[in-house]
């Protein structure tokens, strides 16, 4: 303990002496980035859409985009590129602490020839073990490194909940991530090792931190651990004592609030990326002296003792200052439009789940008296043509049973019953929920599953259908398959139609009324674009506070959440009595 309290003090300690060189090094890390990194990747992009033809990609083009020899070539590009990228902005970091730490007097300019030295591993054999390392850190990466290019990549939501549906999905789930998090772990010191050391491999850099975690492992998983728990509580802190001016305000003199709140989301934006800073350089301290103390016989010791220079602090001041100022007057006018209350959709993810099982009349219920705005539901065409109300091709996930949907008649479909959390329930055919639908005076928003052994007369028959029931005007139909939706288009003017995306990528130009895509690929662009195309956007499946309070303060028109009651409840307070302090929050807790 004693140790890693000595590494801590003098980590800060070297922090706060070098403060400035911190802040330069940051900013310019933010700038490289904003001002190459991400205007090349989007040009790349978009030159490989203009080279092979596409307008965007989804999961019905990407095999034949993903092989095309220019697309190969320009993806190689940018992983290089990323790669690149991580490797200058950590090393650059990690060799600023190794000096501190040493007492070695250095130059910016000195450190990048230092990393140039070994760029020359990305183009050979060797960066297939840089990937790797990248690979089992991101997950830890995204969090330690917060202000990096690691933070927006993610798994997609809808395949994680995918192989969670199951038991045998959620086991092999743990026990990936149990041993991503292990071999992560043990290979973390791998790139302080390759940046300090000046010969050594990436590979050799590999072994040495997998060796070292053999004794050093506890005593660095207990210093990353302080770390983390100081960082939160200064946050908490400065967070309380910084809102409390608002929070008083607020109630005593309302029309001051929207200048005050203004000028706190500033000043927690400022002092936030400022900590996330501060976080980033202790992680980067932290390693290198770990790193520094079970490698001395290669590193040896240095006799130098560090030299400060008087700091004029008055240019940086003057920039805070601006910066603070403009950020108040944004944040003033972004929290003034929040007043109004969005009008998203909330759709219940077939039906209510919670309590029910899918895709049962009894979950149809459940959502109406939740007041969702929409249900959703998936059919599908059985062998003698009906629709029945079932998501799956088989019957394994819901039944146990072996069987196939295409297979089977609505008849002895209707006899099985269906098993989810202890629930069970019995299959329902489209006639059914439409019924009882009308009945509660609420709408449906019905995905078509395709299996490939539809009649030919699949579109006619369910505009039939909903015309019979006369929701024609009032339901919803999307589809995976943009073609049948087009035509269903064609043959129902007045039907909102649309087409569900798992995956999109580049700008949308359709020919239906709305579409749903997978929140991960949803940005403000997308958005932008959509509402200008008059087209509307459903996001799918949001089942966390934070997505559900994202998208619906974006005000997309429509999410589709498992949880109805929790969304709705979300977007009653985005309206005019909610207070802006709880706006802040919220913005916090997207922004970080």
């Amino acid at each position: 303990m004693h140790k890693q309290g000595q590494v801590m003090r003098q980590a800060v300690y070297n922090i706060y002496m070098y403060r400035i060189d911190y802040l330069q090094v940051f900013a310019l890390i933010k700038l490289f980035q904003f001002i190459l990194i991400v205007p090349m990747t989007a040009i790349v992009f978009k030159l490989m859409l203009r080279v092979t033809g596409y307008t965007h990609i989804t999961e019905q083009n990407i095999q034949s985009f993903m092989v095309h020899p220019f697309v190969i070539s320009m993806i190689i590009l940018l992983i290089m590129l990323m790669l690149l990228f991580i490797y200058y902005e950590m090393g650059f970091l990690f060799l600023m602490a190794y000096y501190q730490q040493r007492g070695i007097r250095y130059r910016y300019l000195h450190i990048w020839q230092q990393l140039n030295r070994k760029v020359i591993s990305f183009f050979s054999i060797q960066v297939i073990f840089f990937i790797i390392y990248i690979a089992l850190l991101l997950p830890l990466t995204s969090f330690i490194f917060p202000l990096t290019l690691t933070q927006a990549m993610s798994i997609p939501h809808f395949l994680i909940d995918e192989i969670l549906s199951s038991r045998s999905g959620r086991l092999l789930y743990a026990v990936v991530v149990i041993v991503l998090v292990i071999v992560g772990i043990r290979s973390i010191l791998a790139l302080p090792i390759f940046t300090i050391q000046p010969k050594i491999s990436i590979l050799r850099s590999l072994i040495q931190s997998w060796r070292f975690s053999m004794r050093g492992l506890l005593e660095l998983l207990g210093l990353f651990a302080m770390i983390v728990t100081v960082h939160l509580l200064v946050m908490l802190g400065i967070t309380i004592i910084s809102t409390l001016p608002l929070y008083i305000l607020e109630r005593l003199i309302p029309s001051t609030a929207l200048v005050t709140a203004g000028i706190t989301l500033a000043f927690l934006e400022m002092v936030f990326v400022v900590l996330f800073s501060l976080l980033q350089a202790m992680f980067s301290q932290v390693m290198v002296a770990v790193t520094v103390t079970y490698n001395t016989s290669v590193l040896g010791k240095s006799r130098f003792t560090p030299k400060f220079k008087k700091r004029r602090y008055k240019p940086l001041s003057f920039i805070v200052v601006v910066v603070f100022i403009v950020l108040s007057v944004m944040n003033s006018i972004s929290l003034e439009k929040s007043v109004y209350a969005p009008d998203t959709k909330i759709i219940a993810h077939r039906g209510y789940t919670t309590g029910n099982v899918e895709n049962t009349i009894s979950g149809l219920v459940s959502a109406a008296s939740t007041g969702a705005d929409l249900i959703e539901i998936d059919i599908q065409q059985t062998v003698d043509g009906q629709f029945v109300v079932f998501h799956d091709q088989t019957l394994r996930r819901l039944t146990g049973k072996n069987g196939v949907i295409a297979n089977m008649t609505l008849g002895e479909l209707k006899t099985l019953t269906i098993h989810a959390n202890g629930f069970n329930d019995k299959i329902s055919s489209l006639d059914d929920f439409i019924e009882v639908a009308k009945t509660l005076n609420v709408s449906l928003l019905i995905e078509l599953k395709v299996h490939g052994k539809e009649t030919e007369d699949i579109l006619p028959k369910l505009v039939e259908k909903l015309k019979a029931y006369k929701v024609l005007d009032t339901f919803y139909v999307q589809s995976s398959d943009p073609q049948m939706m087009t035509q269903l288009k064609k043959l129902a003017p007045n039907l909102r139609v649309g087409i569900v995306y798992a995956l999109n990528i580049g700008p949308m130009d359709e020919t239906v009324d709305f579409i749903s895509l997978e929140e991960a690929w949803v940005t403000d662009q997308l958005i932008a674009e959509v509402k200008q195309q008059k087209i509307d956007l459903f996001v799918w499946t949001l089942n966390k506070d934070r997505s559900l309070q994202e998208f619906i303060r974006k005000n997309v028109n429509g999410v589709i959440t498992d949880l109805p009651d929790i969304a709705l409840d979300i977007r009653k307070k985005q309206n005019e009595r909610e207070y802006f302090l709880q706006r802040i929050l919220n913005l916090l807790q997207f922004m970080f």
